[in-house]
């Protein structure tokens, strides 16, 4: 009796063996649940990196030497080197 149903044990030994880790395993149902918010997360932030990458590309660009913005150059000279007008106050907080 045994060796007429041990096919059928060692197939239903597999379907539940692959089922579990189908559904629990590190690359099964429930992880890829809770993936998703990771994601959606992660997404965010790409999307604010590459916001801010434009932004700061497009600083740069007014300070390459054929379109030379001169508000952006005294903003950087004011900000890098600490220069200011004579008639200038300087607050420095504390």
């Amino acid at each position: 009796m045994l060796k007429r149903n041990l096919p059928t044990f060692i197939g239903l030994f597999l379907c539940a063996y692959f089922s579990y880790h189908a559904m629990f395993g590190n690359y099964g149902y429930s992880q890829i649940q809770n993936l998703s918010p990771i994601s959606i997360a992660k997404e965010r932030q790409l999307s604010a990196l590459i916001s801010k990458s434009s932004y700061l590309e497009d600083r740069v660009s007014l300070l390459r030497p054929d379109s030379l913005s001169v508000d952006v150059l005294e903003e950087q000279v004011r900000l890098i080197l600490g220069y200011n007008y004579d008639n200038e106050f300087v607050i420095v907080p504390e």
